[in-house]
């Protein structure tokens, strides 16, 4: 039945006000939503009944209307019934409201005429990342704005008081109990155009415009077609996505059944996320048909891919959404050339990750959101990302030893579980009711981010300057912070579902999938951690060398004995003809005349003790790890490894040095001397196939060149170890 849409009581059809979604009849009816969805747009049946406050007074009165005027987000994709056509495309991805059409003042204008103040009882849900024209930054327990004073606001039904061009919004859901109140600043992207213009690498002086915004998506449709774009998201979901999920599946119309998306998504995808998912999954084109012989004649430069990566990523951090940060991780996991993985990193890649800590905070990704009133893929995304963002701080952290950006008082995000990868908005329970599986195996990720953990007590116990100096003399209280650490890898070991453990790790590791593969990598890297800490104590150190600072030497030339009897009377004339007198600090020189200092054992090894047992654990480890490495196969390089993994082997060569030259006997230094030549075998073979070895082969190939008795002062059965098979280390080195 015909009828004009905007009646006196401006009601939704009967499909929208159901799923709370805002109703367009701008073409009349039936109206958009309906109209893409092809289903019937009704007005049967009357709104239900809700409580309004007057402005005068307390008591509720009932309004049977919806206010037109409330931000009402757009059907999530999850819940679509069709797919879409080529005239009737749904709205762009999470496009779900403009702030510029709400009221200047916030408040709710009643269909009768009368005001309504005060806080809406119900707040609808609606994204904070998908904001047309805006972006949100949280508002911190301490920030200009005081969340505890912004609790007051009198937010309406969609959790926002608007204002001018910078609005507040309500996250939902807190403050309950231990939850502290949450609020966002929404601010216009205009008002950061002058900041991106400071920081942009690639945009006219005159501004920020749309313009701009369509060249970037020009560029990238030249350097990837577009019809190779679908194949490129497929196989990141299908190498990537298992060990950086960072994307939403379901809001990009991905399915179980299938992985490749529909056009109009990469359309509405920001084109720096839509070019690092490109770029990522570049490697792996060769596993497509289609792909592979694009791979061959003409593949993409992925360095400009990257190099259109960053430049975004510069604009628009200034009014960042989640895509911002996807597009960020991704960048720092960009594969590096050979000549790159055999240099080490800059201190751009700790500065970056800095960043991105930064960046996720701003966004609120820290605090638990789950009580949020946001849509679920935007929950399960946030999650996910900061655990990643986690992940990447612990690990980097352990591995630069660098004092980690994310400290534990600071943030309060559960554990991630099964619901925070699901398909589908509506739950596992849907998915399962229709026969759908509603995950896709996350459990890389996952025993990552545990190993994350474990990773950041090992720094924390070990590794900050505090513990470093308190510890580096003290063996025993190494010895009882170390053994429940192992304790703990050992867990995390135990709880690998069967099919993801080495029944030994003496057999070959081929045919695993190569994600399991990086993720047992990761776990040997922290024991070795572990057994590095334990050495520590397990030798002296040299006395450090006296300083002295040429611009604060004397200028006049030493007396002449003789020349002035009161100054010889005064002095003292030691062996190396340096004049001191008995108050000053010893002669400079005299250094030369100390015996020269060994490093001797620190820990009594006779009575086959606790430290006979740490050094043949540390050895097992380290012949663990060389066999590991040398039984990879092709298989186990195919895969997507962290970028972090190159660091780790440059760890290992100087774990297996540290070995080697801290010998306490030379049948030890025998057998240090015996695992650093296979360990260099091994990275001279593999590194071929796998460019991530290079750093800690460059590692092992500098002190090589340059000797190792030359690089290192070494014991005497370990020089005489060193000395007696140098011919051996010749030919090893070549081999």
């Amino acid at each position: 039945m015909s009828r004009p849409y905007r009646s006196k009581r401006h009601r939704p059809c009967d499909q929208c006000r159901e799923r709370k979604l805002g109703c367009q009849t701008d073409d009349g009816l039936p109206c958009i939503r309906c109209r893409s969805a092809d289903i019937a747009c009704t007005f049967e049946h009357p709104p239900p009944k809700r409580p309004r406050r007057e402005s005068s007074q307390s008591s509720w009165v009932w309004d049977d209307v919806t206010p037109d005027h409330i931000p009402q987000p757009t059907q999530p994709l999850e819940h679509s019934q069709t797919q879409p056509t080529q005239q009737q495309q749904p709205p762009p991805i999470g496009q779900t409201f403009s702030l510029d059409d709400l009221p200047v003042d916030g408040v709710s204008p009643a269909v009768s005429g009368q005001l309504v103040f005060g806080r809406s009882p119900t707040q609808f849900v609606q994204s904070l990342d998908q904001l047309q024209g805006f972006s949100a930054q949280l508002f911190g327990a301490s920030a200009e704005s005081d969340p505890w004073l912004l609790r007051h606001c009198s937010f309406d039904d969609a959790g926002v008081k608007c204002f001018y061009k910078v609005h507040f919004r309500n996250a939902g859901g807190v403050p309950t109990a231990d939850k502290i109140p949450v609020h966002f600043m929404i601010a216009a992207d205009e008002l950061a155009d002058a900041a991106k213009r400071e920081t942009s690498c690639r945009l006219p002086a005159e501004g920020i415009t749309s313009l701009a915004a369509a060249s970037s998506r020009d560029e990238l449709n030249r350097l990837v077609p577009p019809e190779y774009g679908p194949r490129l998201v497929a196989l990141f979901v299908k190498y990537v996505f298992p060990a950086l999920p960072l994307l939403s599946r379901s809001h990009m119309g991905l399915t179980p059944a299938c992985w490749t998306p529909q056009p109009w998504v990469l359309e509405r995808t920001p084109v720096h996320l839509l070019a690092a998912i490109y770029a990522s999954a570049l490697p792996f084109a060769v596993h497509d048909d289609y792909l592979c012989v694009l791979q061959t004649y003409s593949a993409p430069p992925a360095h400009r891919l990257w190099r259109l990566v960053y430049e975004l990523i510069a604009e628009e951090i200034h009014t960042p959404h989640l895509a911002v940060l996807q597009a960020a991780i991704l960048y720092l996991h960009r594969p590096l050339d050979d000549a790159q993985a055999s240099r080490a990193d800059t201190p751009f890649v700790w500065s970056w990750v800095g960043s991105l800590v930064g960046l996720a905070e701003s966004l609120g990704l820290h605090i638990e959101c789950r009580m949020w009133g946001i849509p679920a893929w935007e929950k399960r995304l946030r999650r996910r990302l900061w655990w990643a963002v986690y992940a990447e701080d612990k690990w980097r952290s352990l591995l630069l030893g660098r004092p980690p950006y994310i400290h534990a008082g600071e943030w309060d995000v559960a554990e991630l579980d099964d619901t925070d990868f699901l398909y589908h908005a509506r739950g596992a329970a849907s998915a399962a009711s229709a026969g759908v599986p509603g995950t896709l195996d996350p459990v890389p990720f996952r025993y990552l981010v545990d190993l994350s953990a474990i990773a950041e007590q090992i720094y924390s116990s070990f590794y900050t300057l505090r513990k470093s100096q308190y510890l580096s003399e003290r063996f025993h209280a190494s010895h009882d912070i170390g053994r429940p650490l192992l304790e703990r890898l050992n867990a995390w070991y135990s709880s690998l579902p069967e099919t993801f453990r080495l029944p030994n790790w003496s057999k070959s590791v081929s045919g695993l999938a190569p994600y399991p593969t990086s993720i047992h990598f990761a776990y040997m890297i922290l024991v070795l951690f572990v057994y590095r800490a334990l050495l520590r104590p397990m030798a002296r150190s040299s006395s450090p060398p006296l300083i002295f600072d040429l611009e604060e030497m004397p200028t006049n030339p030493d007396p002449v004995p003789g020349a002035n009897p009161e100054l010889d009377a005064s002095a003292d004339i030691n062996g190396n003809g340096v004049v001191g007198n008995e108050d000053e600090d010893p002669p400079l020189l005299d250094c030369f005349d100390m015996p020269e200092i060994e490093s001797f054992p620190a820990v009594d090894l006779t009575d086959h003790g606790t430290g006979e047992t740490i050094l043949n654990a540390a050895e097992r480890c380290a012949s663990i790890m060389v066999s590991f490495t040398r039984r990879l196969t092709s298989s186990d390089f195919v895969g997507f490894w962290y970028s972090w993994s190159r660091i780790s082997f440059a760890t290992v060569s100087n774990f297996l040095l540290l070995l080697l030259i801290q010998a306490p006997n030379a049948d030890r230094a025998l057998k240090g001397k015996q695992l650093v030549e296979s360990w260099l075998r091994v990275l001279r073979c593999q590194s071929q196939s796998f460019p991530m070895m290079k750093l800690g082969l460059t590692r092992l190939d500098a002190v090589h060149w340059v000797g190792l008795e030359q690089t290192f002062v070494l014991p005497g059965h370990v020089a005489e170890v060193v000395k007696s098979s140098s011919g051996n280390t010749g030919s090893a080195a070549g081999s």
